[in-house]
């Protein structure tokens, strides 16, 4: 089983779709590949910190013969105390109680690719400055295989609806249709002068799966 450490991650991002797809050439990219769904990211910079901004780009290629959906919410970062890695996670595992997020397609032999610059809080105990810091970075993708579903969903207008009867209905279908692809990790290098905070608006809670 995982520990993670007493360290706080806080991530924040805002994506949009981006014209330019990865450079498949950049010495910076990671690449991910399950069960015929790839994500490349292209990541810009080497730090990880205290505080720090974190501009990437990802493309996701489906070369399935079937449609599949991704989240369009703000992604989870989590550190893994064993390994020193932060991960990112694009899309989600579970869906929310309340709300439940837009749905992109990405159909048949289609890449999309998408931009973000992401916000990273890692705060440490102070009581423990010898305290392993991460070291390295890698994505995580969470995409629906099935997406019939969640018709109601995909490319809706607004970013989230609120439907607790809805969300009811699709939680276990969700958390049974969700599919993962991880990429390779990245090494970083820990960078302990923090940046000045920017403003950001913390992304609904979702809710969580049992332990």
């Amino acid at each position: 089983m995982r520990r993670y450490s007493t360290l706080a991650v806080l991530f924040v991002v805002i994506a949009c779709t981006s014209t330019k797809p990865v450079d498949m050439k950049e010495p910076r990219r990671v690449v991910g590949t399950e069960s015929d769904v790839r994500i490349d990211a292209e990541v810009y910079g080497d730090r990880l910190g205290p505080n720090i901004t974190l501009p990437l780009k990802y493309d996701v290629t489906n070369h399935r013969n079937t449609t599949i959906l991704i989240a369009d919410l703000l992604p989870d970062a989590t550190y893994d105390q064993e390994t020193h890695m932060v991960t990112i996670s694009i899309g989600s595992e579970i869906p929310g109680e309340q709300f439940l997020p837009r749905l992109i397609p990405i159909r048949p032999g289609e890449r999309k690719s998408f931009s973000t610059a992401a916000h990273v809080v890692i705060v440490a105990n102070p009581g423990s400055p010898w305290m392993p810091r991460p070291n390295a970075l890698r994505l995580k993708m969470n995409f629906l295989g099935d997406p019939s579903p969640f018709e109601k969903l995909i490319a809706i207008p607004e970013r989230a609806v609120h439907d607790p009867v809805l969300a009811a209905q699709l939680f276990p279908k969700w958390v049974e249709g969700n599919e993962t692809v991880f990429t390779n990790a990245l090494p970083m290098r820990w960078y302990t002068v923090a940046e000045e905070p920017t403003p950001a608006t913390t992304p609904a809670r979702r809710r969580r799966g049992g332990s």
